[in-house]
């Protein structure tokens, strides 16, 4: 705190909060129960107390997901869940 000259009031230097940059991180998070899935862009719109918003397990799993990078997302009844991570240029062929 400083004493300004005007009133004898303290002033309090304000800086801007540094950014975590995992806050703007993107993820994809999976069911393990019901497969369902979805893309997240930042930590804060993740399912609430990490419950699946369809089936309402707790068994989720989150891969996060590179600024650079895409995916690709395939299910398959015998096989189940199948995902393709690799960079945004390489994937533009599949």
């Amino acid at each position: 705190m400083a004493d300004n000259s005007r009133g004898g009031m303290s002033a309090k230097k304000v800086y801007p909060e540094k950014e975590n940059p995992k806050e703007k991180e993107n993820i994809f998070i999976l069911c393990d129960t019901c497969f369902w899935c979805a893309a997240y862009f930042g930590k804060f719109m993740l399912p609430v107390e990490d419950r699946c918003p369809i089936c309402l397990t707790t068994e989720l799993s989150s891969f996060p997901i590179l600024s650079d990078e895409s995916f690709t997302f395939d299910y398959d009844q015998k096989y189940g869940v199948n995902l393709k991570f690799g960079s945004r240029m390489n994937m533009k062929s599949i």
